[in-house]
């Protein structure tokens, strides 16, 4: 988002959890899957998106760079967080040579860190009629608006991430946002309808990405801090074990001295937790557009978890629906297990949808 270059690039997905990577190549058919692998990170390496242990970081990527084999030194990289501000505007219609004159001090106005502590990027969402070539050239009369996402994130959190990749060898080339690589994602292997306005949500360890598509733009979207932990989390308080042992249990692994019907409650607690979340983000959305949510795409590890659509679709009454994000991504089985790239389909959206990016995107 920041950066860019035509070179071909390795997407890598920092969670808090895990690091997830993934390489595609565009053919005349689509796009095949060149390479995806994942390695865990140990606890509090990261931290709401930001680097706690940039050591631990390191050697990990090191690791799973080295098992994967990967040659290209050339990087994507997603960020979400509380260090993400996007806000969108509505201005006058004009060209994008004069909105990038006035960003900035149109962006002073929402954004809650010093101007200069940040990296500034926009990108017009919607516009009514055509986008002026010339500085100077909007239409007189009466005065047409256009939609703009303005983009803002620390400077400090983006720099820690360029010096762990600069570390292990390889140059960051686009910095993009986490919510944005599910819409990329969602676009590729789903159809959107004009009139309607859908979630798409990713629930990691321990944020949540929301990216809320109306009419296929995004329209709203929101980093929560809070994730699949708090399910762990419910299932460990209540069972007086390790973390390391609810995770287990919340993929279904449930020890004989254990009561299923206990940690099935306990499922249900974390979830609603989410999902309370989750209302307030739509209600949010919904006091400023004319459409209602009307379908959830959920991805996220946390959707390994048996169940969780259907939770979901319980909790906020909405049709919910887990993204796959290998629907329409080619691959040689010769080089990938199917069954399981099919278990590691919603976990894999954000790699992936980073994985789609070229340097030169916008």
């Amino acid at each position: 988002m920041f950066f860019s270059s035509h070179k071909p690039l390795v997407a890598v997905d920092i969670g808090s959890h895990s690091i997830k990577l993934a390489q595609v190549k565009k053919g005349r058919k689509g796009y095949e899957l060149v390479n995806f692998g994942m390695i865990l990170l140990p606890p509090d390496t990261v931290m709401d998106g930001e680097i706690e242990n940039a050591q631990a970081l390191t050697e990990a990527l090191r690791n799973l760079l080295k098992s994967e084999k990967i040659k290209n030194k050339n990087a994507v990289i997603g960020i979400s967080g509380q260090s993400v501000i996007i806000k969108k505007i509505s201005v006058p219609l004009m060209s994008e040579e004069e909105l990038a004159e006035m960003i900035r001090e149109e962006a002073e106005q929402y954004i809650p860190f010093d101007i200069e502590e940040v990296n500034l990027d926009f990108q017009i969402v919607r516009a009514e009629g055509e986008i002026p070539q010339e500085k100077g050239a909007a239409p007189s009369g009466e005065e047409k608006q256009m939609d703009v996402l303005i983009v803002a994130v620390r400077k400090e959190v983006v720099q820690s991430y360029l010096d762990v990749f600069k570390e292990v060898g390889m140059k960051v080339k686009v910095v993009d946002l986490s919510v944005f690589a599910l819409q990329n994602i969602f676009e590729c292997n789903y159809d959107t309808e004009a009139d309607t306005a859908v979630a798409l949500v990713n629930v990691g360890a321990s944020m949540t990405n929301v990216n809320i598509l109306e009419g296929g733009v995004t329209a709203f979207t929101r980093d929560i801090p809070i994730g699949g932990a708090t399910i762990s989390e419910e299932i460990q308080k209540s069972l007086s074990i390790g973390f390391a042992d609810a995770e287990k249990i919340k993929l279904g692994l449930i020890p004989k001295e254990h009561s299923k019907e206990d940690v099935i409650q306990r499922v249900k607690s974390g979830c609603e937790r989410i999902c309370d979340e989750l209302h307030k983000t739509f209600e949010m959305f919904e006091k400023n557009s004319d459409f209602k949510v009307s379908k959830i795409y959920l991805s996220g590890g946390s959707c390994q978890m048996e169940g969780m659509d259907a939770l979901v679709h319980s909790y906020l009454g909405m049709e919910t629906e887990i993204l796959d994000s290998f629907g329409k991504i080619a691959f040689n089985p010769k080089n990938f297990d199917s069954e399981y790239l099919e278990a590691m389909a919603s976990s894999a959206a954000i790699p992936m949808g980073l994985a789609l990016r070229t340097a030169d995107d916008k």
